[in-house]
């Protein structure tokens, strides 16, 4: 088996998936996606050239709840030949047999086809989400929220200076570092606790709530944009309160070190 990744959620970075089915049909080998993340971007005409090959996968897993704005928890697996999964799931205690007028016939018994036995009706809140707002509007929250992300980069390239960001943006994930002209450049640990400290003054500021992620054994300020209420003005104050809480983080250990 191969896993294979589209839209990762440290960077938002893609497999190619054309290329890679064509290896994994020819040596056989059972062609899995996981696209939790960004299988999404089918959804936005203008990135849903990224996920190409994506029906060529054996199994495809996904989220509703990261990005097509479903409560949490709703996942999905979709598998091409369902009995792969009836031979690795089914069982058959007593408690579970079928009884004998459903013998034979073509349903499908969902607990043999997991883990679980008994299940939440995860399905009716993605039932409701699609229904009331139709996949053309959810696929534009989508595009939205990518374009977001390159309007945030833009406000980020003014201060590159001292803002390292983690290229390509493709999708709506935007990592930076700050690493101070203050600062020895070198000192990765110096600049790590920095981005650390500076990363809990923005969440206590409450303006917004990025998280963080390790690169190349690196701390980095993650910002994920999946809200459909985001907007450019979001953004206008989120990089303001930055820079001000940069500026004062500084400050503040310049003094500490002195």
């Amino acid at each position: 088996m191969s896993m294979y990744l589209i839209g990762t959620v440290n960077t938002g970075a893609f497999d190619n998936l054309e290329e890679i089915s064509l290896i994994a049909r020819a040596e056989n080998i059972w062609f899995h996606v996981d696209g939790a993340f960004g299988s999404f971007s089918i959804l936005d005409p203008q990135r849903r050239h990224l996920v190409a090959g994506i029906d060529q996968a054996d199994s495809l897993a996904f989220d509703f709840h990261k990005w097509l704005h479903c409560p949490y928890d709703a996942g999905c697996v979709l598998v091409r030949d369902y009995t792969c999964l009836e031979s690795i799931f089914s069982t058959t205690p007593p408690y579970l047999s079928k009884p004998d007028q459903y013998s034979g016939d073509n349903r499908h018994w969902f607990f043999n086809l997991g883990l679980e036995i008994p299940r939440s009706f995860r399905a009716l809140k993605v039932w409701f989400t699609v229904k009331e707002h139709g996949i053309v509007k959810l696929g534009q929250k989508i595009a939205d929220n990518c374009e977001q992300a390159q309007y945030l980069l833009s406000l980020l390239e003014k201060h590159e200076h001292v803002i390292h960001i983690i290229r390509p943006v493709s999708l709506n994930i935007v990592n930076i570092r700050f690493e101070p002209n203050e600062f020895n450049k070198t000192d990765n640990e110096l600049n790590d606790m920095f981005n650390n400290q500076l990363l809990a003054d923005i969440h206590a500021s409450g303006i917004a709530f990025p998280s963080s992620t390790v690169i190349q054994n690196r701390f980095y300020i993650r910002v994920c944009i999946v809200s459909h209420r985001s907007t450019r003005e979001d953004f206008d104050i989120f990089i303001k309160t930055l820079l001000d809480l940069y500026q004062s983080r500084v400050q503040a250990f310049s003094i500490e070190r002195k």
